[in-house]
């Protein structure tokens, strides 16, 4: 009897330090992820780009001739769209525009130009005044730090012609 009742507290105790144990599990995981994200922040690492994620133009389109303004509607599928800054929602991030093919470094955050358009927050689409003439457009999708995905999100770049 006492070999029983010996074993069945060791289970109890080896049973409540596991439960004790585990008490603080949600609050290290929220510690990890959040200094992972400073880390991301301060080192200028790429977010994985959501698994099957594409970007796109859905207007104007390729070789359009258009009056001005010029309205810009952005695509989207296999990620979700969040403001900059929402760190913690996973495979999402906002739209970027480039336009007339600026010179862009991918491993920073992109910068906010006349030529790289911000849309951090969140939004689809977009209206521009752009000059009479040629002109290129390209969406890139980035994380919430202003940085292009790895690897990166991009549209096809498409030329239209504004009157």
């Amino acid at each position: 009897m006492k070999r029983h009742t010996l074993a069945l507290s060791l289970l109890v105790l080896m049973s409540s330090s596991v439960v004790a144990a585990d008490k603080f599990g949600g609050l290290k995981d929220m510690a990890k992820t959040q200094a992972g994200s400073y880390a991301a922040e301060k080192l200028n690492l790429p977010t994985a780009a959501p698994a099957g994620a594409k970007v796109y133009l859905i207007s104007p389109k390729e070789g359009e001739t258009i009056t001005g303004p010029v309205k810009v509607v952005f695509g989207l599928s296999g990620a979700g769209v969040a403001p900059a800054g929402a760190k913690d929602y996973p495979n999402t991030g906002h739209h970027h525009l480039l336009i007339d093919n600026p010179t862009v470094d991918y491993t920073v955050p992109l910068p906010a130009t006349e030529q790289v358009k911000h849309f951090g927050g969140g939004q689809t689409e977009t209206t521009l005044t752009l000059k009479p003439g040629t002109h290129t457009l390209q969406l890139v999708f980035a994380d919430w730090k202003h940085q292009a995905f790895n690897p990166s999100l991009m549209s096809d770049k498409i030329t239209i012609t504004v009157k």
